[in-house]
């Protein structure tokens, strides 16, 4: 890569890092672009070559939450060991991405726009939820194997990252609730789990 690539690569994180700060402080509405553009330190028209409009900067920056959630907790299915440990360890994976101040914010950010806009968010995430696609493929992986029963595998991934991210998202983000600490992640996981498998378990395992 050349330098002015990465030269041009380090500007658009910087300004999708700055449009994080300014929507968190100021909200979507009262965040101008020329505010985006001082707090990261480059010009307005800098700013618009990335980011022809501040919509579409929203929109980098759930891409950029899709993406890092991807990296962060990732989920492949292994015949060759048990499934509570996979699904344990990807559950402790979501609660420790949810937990990150980063995506905190980043939650806190969505949310506020959704709520004014809730079409936008259909239109960015449709029914579909952060981790679901991961999980989605797993149950197919061990339906394949007689390991998890015919079900509908899109609905029983949701009822698994609801049963987590009830302890770890919506507390937080509506009523200002202290993370789980680490023994209750862990007692939070497990029983997640064990719930999930007791109904989509193949009794012939």
């Amino acid at each position: 890569m050349q330098t002015g690539e990465r030269l041009t690569d380090r500007k658009r994180v910087d300004i999708l890092a700055a449009a994080v700060s300014c929507f968190s402080e100021m909200g979507f509405d009262n965040s101008s672009m020329d505010v985006i553009a001082q707090s990261a330190n480059v010009s307005k028209r800098t700013v618009y070559n990335h980011f022809p409009s501040k919509d579409l900067l929203f929109e980098a920056i759930v891409t950029q939450l899709k993406d890092s959630a991807a990296r962060a907790v990732p989920l492949e299915y292994d015949g060759t060991q048990p499934l509570e440990p996979q699904l344990e360890k990807f559950c402790l994976g979501v609660m420790e991405f949810h937990c990150h101040p980063d995506s905190r914010v980043l939650g806190r950010i969505l949310i506020s726009r959704f709520i004014r806009n809730p079409q936008l968010g259909h239109e960015m995430f449709g029914n579909t939820k952060i981790f679901e696609n991961l999980l989605v493929l797993w149950i197919l992986a061990a339906q394949k194997e007689k390991k998890i029963i015919d079900c509908e595998p899109s609905f029983a991934s949701k009822q698994l990252l609801m049963l987590v991210e009830g302890f770890c998202v919506w507390p937080q983000l509506i009523l200002n609730a202290s993370n789980p600490t680490k023994p209750q992640k862990k007692k939070i996981a497990n029983s997640a789990v064990k719930m999930f498998l007791e109904t989509y378990r193949a009794t012939n395992r």
